[in-house]
């Protein structure tokens, strides 16, 4: 009998540095992960951060993996992988990961079985500042040469498909909700007061995630209020400068920034609000994990967070920038702690619903299935 060859995806990722993990990051180890389990075959071809080749490794997920020395390099280190394992699709995730990969499809020429069947991933197009609004001009550029695109929120979506590209399939990202029902929380150990309500935020301290509205809704809701502490979870290029800002405003009593952080779910267990202040976004994990902890969730209307969020029901949305606008939104649930409770309850049975792991990829697979004219194995449960 001849051996059975399982359909394989090579997902291409350059991932945050090292001492940080992006949402992207993780979303490809569960995406790949789950993968693995349904009886495909994910690989993982990243570049510039050793530590997410060991975190794939903990994973059991193959991967292989260059140091930050040159794109150029790293070119050639996918083609290589290309021909050794021969994928039946590529997915490829985040700009660098794009311009390679689309180069890659150029050079081996744009016919039908010249390169494998190609789909990218926009986990957030970036427009702040002159460098990210022109590698976001030419990332926009590589959707072209995909046969598939997906995007992290609908009004992308529907946006890239008026510019003209055939198949675009919005799919939000999803996540493996933390057992609950534990009697201590790592919150609890963080030098913060132990009584009172923490608001949370998950995130790169980046200028597009806006730590600044953070702290100052912070600065004025600690002077209104004895009981409520702060919490910054996550690493980045702004976090020296935002300890010493915080410091600077007297808060270090009331606000802690944890740095990197493996165990973000089990944090999330012991705190009470959840905030996403970007400009920009696409549908962050933190959100999503976040709701599953059973966290209302204060976010901006931008990118894919209304497709996360529901107004009202699950947490509060608000314009983007608007510091005062955040900072009412606190005050409301601080205010009533009883609904902020409903809401997280509403939020934990949506994402629980609406957001697991096992959909995202039942719905990712059916655009697999388009680019490839191949079905994609999956769990019976999720199987249409």
């Amino acid at each position: 009998m001849a051996a059975v060859t399982l359909p394989t995806v090579l997902h291409v990722i350059r991932p945050q540095p090292p001492g940080e993990v992006g949402g992207a990051d993780l979303h490809i180890a569960d995406l790949a992960e789950e993968q693995n389990r349904t009886g495909a075959r994910a690989l993982v071809c990243h570049y510039g951060n050793p530590e997410y080749g060991a975190l794939l490794d903990a994973r059991g997920i193959e991967n292989s993996g260059l140091p930050a020395d040159g794109l150029r390099r790293w070119t050639r280190h996918l083609r290589a992988y290309f021909e050794e394992i021969g994928p039946t699709l590529v997915h490829s995730h985040g700009y660098d990961a794009d311009y390679v990969t689309t180069a890659l499809k150029v050079m081996s020429g744009t016919g039908k079985g010249k390169f494998p069947s190609y789909v990218i991933s926009g986990h957030g197009f970036i427009r702040t500042g002159i460098k990210l609004r022109a590698m976001t001009v030419l990332n926009e550029r590589c959707l072209r040469f995909a046969d598939a695109i997906i995007t992290a929120g609908a009004a992308e979506a529907t946006r890239l498909r008026a510019l003209g590209h055939a198949d675009v399939q919005y799919v939000a990202n999803g996540v493996r909700a933390a057992p609950g029902g534990g009697e201590s929380f790592p919150m609890d150990e963080l030098p913060l007061p132990p009584e009172g309500p923490k608001v949370v935020y998950v995130g790169r301290l980046s200028p597009e995630k806006r730590p600044d509205l953070f702290l100052g809704a912070a600065r004025t809701l600690t002077r209104e209020r004895a009981d409520v502490s702060f919490v910054v979870i996550g690493a980045g290029p702004l976090l020296a400068e935002y300890e010493k800002r915080s410091a600077d405003l007297g808060l270090s009593a009331r606000v802690h920034f944890t740095g990197l952080r493996r165990d973000v779910p089990d944090l999330l267990a012991g705190a009470d609000i959840l905030v996403c202040c970007s400009d920009t976004e696409g549908t962050p994990r933190a959100v999503v994990e976040g709701m599953a902890a059973g966290l209302p969730v204060v976010a901006t209307r931008v990118g894919g967070l209304p497709d996360l969020v529901a107004d009202g029901t699950t947490g509060l949305l608000t314009d983007a920038g608007s510091e005062s606008q955040l900072t009412d939104a606190l005050r409301t649930l601080l205010e009533t702690p009883g609904k902020a409770r409903e809401m997280g309850g509403a939020g934990r049975l949506r994402a629980l619903e609406e957001f697991g792991v096992a959909r995202m990829w039942a719905e990712i697979s059916e655009v697999y299935a388009r680019a490839t004219s191949t079905a994609w194995p999956l769990a019976a449960s999720h199987s249409r």
